[in-house]
Protein backbone atom coordinates (compact mmCIF):
# COMPACT_ATOMS: atom_id res chain seq x y z
CA UNK A 1 0.00 0.00 0.00
CA UNK A 2 2.81 2.39 0.94
CA UNK A 3 4.56 1.64 -2.35
CA UNK A 4 1.38 2.42 -4.28
CA UNK A 5 1.02 5.76 -2.51
CA UNK A 6 4.62 6.67 -3.36
CA UNK A 7 4.05 5.87 -7.03
CA UNK A 8 0.90 7.99 -7.13
CA UNK A 9 2.67 10.91 -5.45
CA UNK A 10 5.54 10.77 -7.97
CA UNK A 11 3.09 10.63 -10.90
CA UNK A 12 1.29 13.72 -9.60
CA UNK A 13 4.56 15.60 -9.11
CA UNK A 14 5.68 14.63 -12.64
CA UNK A 15 2.44 15.93 -14.17
CA UNK A 16 2.71 19.20 -12.27
CA UNK A 17 6.27 19.75 -13.47
CA UNK A 18 5.33 18.97 -17.10
CA UNK A 19 2.39 21.34 -17.06
CA UNK A 20 4.52 24.09 -15.52
CA UNK A 21 7.16 23.62 -18.22
CA UNK A 22 4.57 23.74 -21.04
CA UNK A 23 3.06 26.97 -19.68
CA UNK A 24 6.50 28.56 -19.42
CA UNK A 25 7.44 27.61 -22.98
CA UNK A 26 4.11 28.80 -24.40
CA UNK A 27 3.88 32.09 -22.53
CA UNK A 28 7.48 33.22 -22.42
CA UNK A 29 10.02 31.20 -24.44
CA UNK A 30 8.05 31.03 -27.73
CA UNK A 31 6.11 34.27 -27.25
CA UNK A 32 8.76 36.36 -29.00
CA UNK A 33 8.49 34.21 -32.11
CA UNK A 34 4.90 35.30 -32.59
CA UNK A 35 1.90 33.12 -33.30
CA UNK A 36 1.97 30.57 -36.09
CA UNK A 37 -1.07 30.43 -38.37
CA UNK A 38 -1.75 27.40 -40.54
CA UNK A 39 -3.82 28.15 -43.63
CA UNK A 40 -5.55 25.61 -45.83
CA UNK A 41 -4.72 26.49 -49.42
CA UNK A 42 -7.74 25.76 -51.59
CA UNK A 43 -7.65 24.80 -55.24
CA UNK A 44 -8.88 28.25 -56.24
CA UNK A 45 -6.04 29.94 -54.33
CA UNK A 46 -3.53 27.75 -56.17
CA UNK A 47 -4.80 28.87 -59.57
CA UNK A 48 -2.62 31.64 -60.93
CA UNK A 49 -4.29 35.01 -61.15
CA UNK A 50 -5.11 35.56 -64.81
CA UNK A 51 -5.61 39.05 -66.23
CA UNK A 52 -7.24 38.61 -69.67
CA UNK A 53 -5.64 40.25 -72.67
CA UNK A 54 -7.70 38.73 -75.47
CA UNK A 55 -9.21 40.66 -78.38
CA UNK A 56 -12.41 39.04 -79.66
CA UNK A 57 -13.17 39.67 -83.31
CA UNK A 58 -16.68 40.28 -84.58
CA UNK A 59 -16.74 36.80 -86.17
CA UNK A 60 -15.58 34.95 -83.02
CA UNK A 61 -18.10 32.35 -81.83
CA UNK A 62 -18.33 29.74 -79.07
CA UNK A 63 -15.79 31.50 -76.83
CA UNK A 64 -14.71 29.15 -74.02
CA UNK A 65 -11.81 28.99 -71.58
CA UNK A 66 -9.90 26.12 -70.03
CA UNK A 67 -10.73 25.43 -66.39
CA UNK A 68 -7.65 27.28 -65.14
CA UNK A 69 -8.50 30.22 -67.46
CA UNK A 70 -5.02 30.02 -68.98
CA UNK A 71 -6.26 29.51 -72.56
CA UNK A 72 -9.13 30.93 -74.59
CA UNK A 73 -10.65 29.20 -77.59
CA UNK A 74 -12.82 30.72 -80.29
CA UNK A 75 -14.46 29.44 -83.46
CA UNK A 76 -13.56 31.65 -86.42
CA UNK A 77 -14.39 30.88 -90.05
CA UNK A 78 -15.22 27.29 -89.14
CA UNK A 79 -11.89 26.60 -87.40
CA UNK A 80 -10.78 26.60 -83.75
CA UNK A 81 -8.28 29.19 -82.61
CA UNK A 82 -6.55 28.99 -79.19
CA UNK A 83 -4.75 31.91 -77.55
CA UNK A 84 -2.93 32.49 -74.28
CA UNK A 85 -5.45 34.36 -72.12
CA UNK A 86 -2.81 36.54 -70.43
CA UNK A 87 -0.91 37.55 -73.56
CA UNK A 88 -3.41 37.07 -76.39
CA UNK A 89 -0.71 35.18 -78.31
CA UNK A 90 -1.97 32.46 -80.66
CA UNK A 91 -0.89 28.93 -79.77
CA UNK A 92 1.05 26.99 -82.35
CA UNK A 93 0.49 23.68 -84.16
CA UNK A 94 -3.32 23.78 -84.20
CA UNK A 95 -3.13 23.10 -87.92
CA UNK A 96 -5.78 22.06 -90.44
CA UNK A 97 -5.73 20.32 -93.78
CA UNK A 98 -7.73 21.67 -96.70
CA UNK A 99 -11.48 21.12 -96.72
CA UNK A 100 -11.76 21.02 -92.92
CA UNK A 101 -14.66 22.39 -90.88
CA UNK A 102 -14.85 22.23 -87.10
CA UNK A 103 -18.16 20.80 -85.86
CA UNK A 104 -17.47 21.03 -82.13
CA UNK A 105 -14.79 21.34 -79.49
CA UNK A 106 -14.61 21.24 -75.72
CA UNK A 107 -11.99 21.67 -73.01
CA UNK A 108 -11.35 18.49 -71.05
CA UNK A 109 -12.31 19.41 -67.45
CA UNK A 110 -9.35 20.09 -65.17
CA UNK A 111 -6.82 20.19 -68.02
CA UNK A 112 -5.49 22.44 -70.77
CA UNK A 113 -6.39 19.80 -73.36
CA UNK A 114 -9.12 20.22 -75.94
CA UNK A 115 -11.12 17.59 -77.84
CA UNK A 116 -12.10 18.56 -81.39
CA UNK A 117 -14.54 17.11 -83.92
CA UNK A 118 -13.70 17.95 -87.55
CA UNK A 119 -15.46 17.28 -90.81
CA UNK A 120 -13.14 16.70 -93.77
CA UNK A 121 -14.22 17.20 -97.39
CA UNK A 122 -17.88 16.66 -96.40
CA UNK A 123 -17.31 12.92 -96.18
CA UNK A 124 -15.30 11.99 -93.10
CA UNK A 125 -15.41 12.98 -89.45
CA UNK A 126 -12.24 12.86 -87.39
CA UNK A 127 -11.50 13.39 -83.71
CA UNK A 128 -8.45 15.24 -82.45
CA UNK A 129 -6.91 16.15 -79.12
CA UNK A 130 -4.97 19.38 -78.71
CA UNK A 131 -2.66 20.02 -75.74
CA UNK A 132 -2.35 23.81 -75.38
CA UNK A 133 0.59 23.56 -72.97
CA UNK A 134 2.66 21.29 -75.21
CA UNK A 135 1.16 22.71 -78.44
CA UNK A 136 0.59 19.22 -79.82
CA UNK A 137 -2.39 18.11 -81.92
CA UNK A 138 -2.99 14.36 -82.29
CA UNK A 139 -5.71 12.33 -84.00
CA UNK A 140 -7.90 10.07 -81.87
CA UNK A 141 -8.69 6.65 -83.34
CA UNK A 142 -7.67 7.02 -86.99
CA UNK A 143 -8.89 3.56 -88.02
CA UNK A 144 -10.74 3.12 -91.30
CA UNK A 145 -13.70 1.61 -89.43
CA UNK A 146 -14.00 4.81 -87.45
CA UNK A 147 -14.02 6.92 -90.61
CA UNK A 148 -16.60 4.75 -92.36
CA UNK A 149 -19.10 5.23 -89.53
CA UNK A 150 -19.50 8.89 -90.38
CA UNK A 151 -19.67 8.81 -94.16
CA UNK A 152 -23.17 10.35 -94.19
CA UNK A 153 -22.75 12.51 -91.10
CA UNK A 154 -21.47 15.93 -90.39
CA UNK A 155 -24.17 18.54 -89.97
CA UNK A 156 -23.41 19.20 -86.31
CA UNK A 157 -21.71 17.73 -83.25
CA UNK A 158 -21.86 18.08 -79.47
CA UNK A 159 -19.63 16.51 -76.80
CA UNK A 160 -20.00 15.69 -73.11
CA UNK A 161 -17.45 13.90 -70.92
CA UNK A 162 -17.61 11.69 -67.87
CA UNK A 163 -14.72 13.35 -66.02
CA UNK A 164 -13.46 10.54 -63.79
CA UNK A 165 -13.86 7.72 -66.33
CA UNK A 166 -12.60 9.72 -69.32
CA UNK A 167 -15.50 8.44 -71.44
CA UNK A 168 -16.53 10.90 -74.15
CA UNK A 169 -20.03 10.95 -75.68
CA UNK A 170 -20.54 12.67 -79.03
CA UNK A 171 -23.89 13.48 -80.62
CA UNK A 172 -23.47 13.67 -84.39
CA UNK A 173 -26.12 15.25 -86.61
CA UNK A 174 -26.79 13.48 -89.89
CA UNK A 175 -28.14 14.82 -93.17
CA UNK A 176 -31.68 13.50 -92.52
CA UNK A 177 -32.03 15.60 -89.33
CA UNK A 178 -31.46 12.60 -87.10
CA UNK A 179 -28.77 12.31 -84.45
CA UNK A 180 -26.56 9.37 -83.59
CA UNK A 181 -24.70 9.01 -80.33
CA UNK A 182 -21.15 7.67 -80.17
CA UNK A 183 -18.86 6.78 -77.30
CA UNK A 184 -15.06 6.94 -77.02
CA UNK A 185 -13.46 5.28 -74.00
CA UNK A 186 -10.03 5.84 -72.41
CA UNK A 187 -8.50 3.37 -74.87
CA UNK A 188 -9.79 5.53 -77.76
CA UNK A 189 -12.18 2.80 -78.83
CA UNK A 190 -15.20 4.24 -80.60
CA UNK A 191 -18.61 2.61 -80.81
CA UNK A 192 -22.18 3.54 -81.62
CA UNK A 193 -24.55 4.02 -78.68
CA UNK A 194 -27.84 2.30 -79.44
CA UNK A 195 -30.35 4.86 -78.18
CA UNK A 196 -34.09 4.19 -78.38
CA UNK A 197 -34.54 6.99 -80.92
CA UNK A 198 -32.44 8.99 -83.36
CA UNK A 199 -34.32 12.17 -82.44
CA UNK A 200 -31.99 13.09 -79.60
CA UNK A 201 -32.19 16.50 -77.97
CA UNK A 202 -30.24 17.61 -74.92
CA UNK A 203 -28.09 15.00 -73.18
CA UNK A 204 -25.93 14.76 -70.07
CA UNK A 205 -23.31 12.42 -68.61
CA UNK A 206 -22.53 11.63 -64.98
CA UNK A 207 -19.12 12.63 -63.65
CA UNK A 208 -17.83 9.48 -61.96
CA UNK A 209 -19.27 6.88 -64.36
CA UNK A 210 -20.64 6.86 -67.88
CA UNK A 211 -24.34 7.10 -67.05
CA UNK A 212 -26.05 8.82 -69.99
CA UNK A 213 -29.46 10.49 -70.17
CA UNK A 214 -31.06 12.24 -73.15
CA UNK A 215 -34.26 14.01 -74.19
CA UNK A 216 -36.18 12.40 -77.05
CA UNK A 217 -38.53 14.02 -79.57
CA UNK A 218 -41.53 13.43 -77.30
CA UNK A 219 -40.03 15.39 -74.42
CA UNK A 220 -39.20 12.32 -72.37
CA UNK A 221 -35.88 11.76 -70.60
CA UNK A 222 -34.47 8.34 -71.40
CA UNK A 223 -31.66 6.58 -69.55
CA UNK A 224 -29.04 4.61 -71.45
CA UNK A 225 -27.67 1.30 -70.17
CA UNK A 226 -28.79 1.59 -66.55
CA UNK A 227 -30.51 -1.49 -65.17
CA UNK A 228 -32.54 0.22 -62.44
CA UNK A 229 -34.10 2.94 -64.61
CA UNK A 230 -35.02 3.29 -68.29
CA UNK A 231 -36.39 6.82 -67.96
CA UNK A 232 -36.70 9.74 -65.55
CA UNK A 233 -40.32 10.47 -64.69
CA UNK A 234 -41.08 13.33 -62.30
CA UNK A 235 -44.67 13.41 -61.03
CA UNK A 236 -46.57 16.40 -62.41
CA UNK A 237 -43.90 17.24 -65.00
CA UNK A 238 -45.12 16.37 -68.51
CA UNK A 239 -42.15 17.58 -70.59
CA UNK A 240 -38.99 17.65 -68.50
CA UNK A 241 -35.76 19.06 -69.85
CA UNK A 242 -32.16 18.21 -69.04
CA UNK A 243 -30.37 21.23 -67.56
CA UNK A 244 -27.00 19.72 -66.57
CA UNK A 245 -24.97 17.70 -64.09
CA UNK A 246 -22.51 18.30 -61.27
CA UNK A 247 -19.38 16.57 -59.97
CA UNK A 248 -21.45 14.61 -57.45
CA UNK A 249 -23.32 12.68 -60.18
CA UNK A 250 -26.52 14.68 -59.73
CA UNK A 251 -28.65 15.25 -62.81
CA UNK A 252 -30.60 18.53 -63.02
CA UNK A 253 -33.99 18.54 -64.73
CA UNK A 254 -36.24 21.51 -65.52
CA UNK A 255 -40.04 21.27 -65.42
CA UNK A 256 -40.58 22.62 -68.95
CA UNK A 257 -39.38 21.78 -72.45
CA UNK A 258 -38.22 25.32 -73.26
CA UNK A 259 -38.70 27.27 -70.03
CA UNK A 260 -38.71 26.19 -66.40
CA UNK A 261 -39.64 27.73 -63.06
CA UNK A 262 -38.43 24.77 -61.01
CA UNK A 263 -35.46 22.41 -61.11
CA UNK A 264 -35.30 18.89 -59.74
CA UNK A 265 -32.00 17.16 -59.07
CA UNK A 266 -30.63 13.89 -57.73
CA UNK A 267 -28.76 10.72 -58.65
CA UNK A 268 -30.02 7.92 -60.85
CA UNK A 269 -29.44 5.56 -57.94
CA UNK A 270 -31.94 7.55 -55.83
CA UNK A 271 -35.69 7.21 -55.96
CA UNK A 272 -37.04 10.10 -58.05
CA UNK A 273 -39.42 10.97 -55.23
CA UNK A 274 -36.40 11.84 -53.07
CA UNK A 275 -34.92 14.28 -55.60
CA UNK A 276 -34.61 17.84 -54.33
CA UNK A 277 -36.51 20.74 -55.84
CA UNK A 278 -35.33 24.31 -56.43
CA UNK A 279 -38.02 26.91 -57.17
CA UNK A 280 -36.86 29.70 -59.50
CA UNK A 281 -39.87 31.96 -58.89
CA UNK A 282 -40.36 32.85 -62.55
CA UNK A 283 -40.14 31.13 -65.92
CA UNK A 284 -36.56 31.07 -67.22
CA UNK A 285 -35.37 29.93 -70.63
CA UNK A 286 -33.60 26.62 -70.09
CA UNK A 287 -30.60 27.86 -72.05
CA UNK A 288 -30.26 30.62 -69.44
CA UNK A 289 -29.94 28.20 -66.51
CA UNK A 290 -26.37 27.22 -65.67
CA UNK A 291 -25.37 24.34 -63.39
CA UNK A 292 -21.75 24.42 -62.20
CA UNK A 293 -19.63 21.36 -61.35
CA UNK A 294 -19.86 22.25 -57.64
CA UNK A 295 -23.67 22.17 -57.78
CA UNK A 296 -24.17 25.93 -57.97
CA UNK A 297 -27.21 27.06 -59.98
CA UNK A 298 -27.20 30.40 -61.80
CA UNK A 299 -29.75 32.10 -64.04
CA UNK A 300 -28.93 34.63 -66.76
CA UNK A 301 -30.74 37.80 -67.69
CA UNK A 302 -28.80 38.49 -70.86
CA UNK A 303 -30.78 41.57 -71.81
CA UNK A 304 -30.03 43.36 -68.53
CA UNK A 305 -26.60 41.72 -68.02
CA UNK A 306 -27.46 40.14 -64.68
CA UNK A 307 -26.33 36.78 -63.26
CA UNK A 308 -28.29 35.42 -60.29
CA UNK A 309 -26.99 32.85 -57.82
CA UNK A 310 -30.18 30.89 -57.15
CA UNK A 311 -29.03 29.06 -54.02
CA UNK A 312 -27.19 32.05 -52.56
CA UNK A 313 -29.90 34.54 -53.56
CA UNK A 314 -27.31 37.00 -54.91
CA UNK A 315 -27.14 38.97 -58.14
CA UNK A 316 -24.14 40.13 -60.14
CA UNK A 317 -23.99 42.76 -62.87
CA UNK A 318 -21.61 42.79 -65.80
CA UNK A 319 -21.28 44.98 -68.87
CA UNK A 320 -21.20 43.16 -72.17
CA UNK A 321 -22.14 39.82 -73.70
CA UNK A 322 -22.20 36.80 -71.39
CA UNK A 323 -19.93 33.94 -72.43
CA UNK A 324 -19.71 31.50 -69.53
CA UNK A 325 -19.15 31.01 -65.80
CA UNK A 326 -15.77 29.46 -65.17
CA UNK A 327 -13.53 29.07 -62.12
CA UNK A 328 -15.59 31.44 -59.97
CA UNK A 329 -15.78 34.15 -62.63
CA UNK A 330 -18.36 35.54 -65.00
CA UNK A 331 -16.64 35.56 -68.39
CA UNK A 332 -17.99 38.15 -70.81
CA UNK A 333 -17.20 40.13 -73.95
CA UNK A 334 -16.99 43.88 -73.40
CA UNK A 335 -16.63 45.69 -76.73
CA UNK A 336 -14.39 43.02 -78.21
CA UNK A 337 -12.32 42.51 -75.05
CA UNK A 338 -12.44 39.44 -72.83
CA UNK A 339 -13.35 40.33 -69.25
CA UNK A 340 -13.69 38.51 -65.91
CA UNK A 341 -15.89 39.38 -62.96
CA UNK A 342 -15.43 37.32 -59.76
CA UNK A 343 -18.49 35.74 -58.19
Amino acid sequence: MKASKRIMIWIIISLILQCTLYVFLDKYYYASAGSIKITDITAEEQVKKIVPNVALGSTAKNVTLSDDLAYTATLEDGLVKVVDTSTGKTKANLTYSSGVKCLAYMWVPGTDIMDIVEKVNNTTIKFYSYDADKEIKTEIDDSTTHKALFASAGQSAEMKMSVLTGVLYIKIGHSNDSFYMYRIDRNEQLKRVLTLTNNIGTFAVASSDDQLIYNDIYGRIKVYNYAEKSSIIIPGVLKPSIIGTDDNDNFYVGNGSLQSNAIYYGKLSDNISSWKKIVLGTMIDNKNIVVLPNGGIYTLDRQNSIVTDVKGNKTYNYQGTFLQINNGNIIYNNGGKLKFKPL
